[in-house]
C-alpha cells in the first residue's frame, strides 16, 4: 500500500467519526446555553431583500436561505437557533420586515411539508389496506378451481402493496418527517440585529 492511500485511510478514520464532528458542532454552533449561533455578515439592505420582489410579495433572497439551510444541515433538529445580522444597521422597519418575512416563508414551507406528510400517510395507510383485502381475496381463491391466475394477481398484489407501504414507512415517511422538523426548528429560529461586531474567534 502506498504512503498517499495510507494517509487517505488515516484521515478517514480522524474525521469519520461521531467526536469529530461533536466537537466541530461545538466550537463551531454552540452557546454556553445549549443555543447555535448563526453568523450572517451583510454589507447593505440589497443583499437580503429579493429585488425582483415587491409589494406583499417582497422575499428575503433564495441566497439567504440557503445559506441558513447550508449551516442548520450541520445540528440536530432539536437544537434552538439565534441567527445573528452583522456589519449593516437596519432600521426598526427593516428589522420587523426580515423577521415576519422569513416567519412567514418557513410557515409556508412547513404548511407545504404537513401537506406532503399526510399525503404520504394516506398513501401507505391506502397501501397497506391494498395488501389486507389482496391477502383476504388471495386466500379465498386458493381454495377454488380453474381461478390460479386470480391467486398470481391477487398473491402479487399483496406482496407488493405491503412491500411499498414497508418502504415508504421505513425510508421515505422519515426522511419527511425530519424535514419538517427541520423547517419547525428553522419557523422557531430568533432573529438579532443587536450586534453589529463579528464573533470572536478562538486561537
Amino acid at each position: 500500500m502506498s504512503d498517499f492511500q495510507e494517509k487517505v485511510k488515516e484521515k478517514i478514520r480522524q474525521y469519520s467519526n461521531e467526536q469529530y464532528l461533536d466537537g466541530y458542532i461545538k466550537n463551531e454552533y454552540l452557546t454556553e446555553d445549549g443555543d447555535a449561533d448563526i453568523f450572517l455578515k451583510i454589507h447593505n439592505a440589497y443583499e437580503v431583500f429579493d429585488s425582483r420582489t415587491a409589494g406583499h410579495q417582497l422575499d428575503v433572497h433564495k441566497s439567504i436561505y440557503d445559506f441558513i439551510n447550508h449551516k442548520m444541515a450541520m445540528l440536530d433538529n432539536d437544537v434552538p437557533i439565534n441567527l445573528h445580522f452583522l456589519g449593516y444597521h437596519f432600521t426598526d422597519h427593516e428589522q420587523g420586515m426580515i423577521r415576519h418575512i422569513m416567519k412567514e416563508h418557513y410557515a409556508i414551507e412547513l404548511y407545504k411539508t404537513q401537506k406532503k406528510f399526510n399525503t404520504l400517510k394516506n398513501k401507505i395507510f391506502g397501501l397497506v389496506l391494498l395488501g389486507i383485502v389482496s391477502f383476504a381475496l388471495y386466500s379465498f381463491v386458493y381454495f377454488l378451481k380453474d381461478f390460479n391466475y386470480l391467486v398470481e394477481v391477487f398473491g402479487f398484489l399483496f406482496t407488493f402493496s405491503l412491500w411499498e407501504a414497508m418502504d415508504r414507512f421505513i425510508y421515505v415517511l422519515s426522511e419527511v418527517r425530519s424535514e419538517r422538523e427541520a423547517i419547525t426548528q428553522a419557523l422557531l429560529m430568533n432573529i438579532d440585529f443587536d450586534s453589529e461586531e463579528e464573533p470572536e474567534e478562538d486561537i
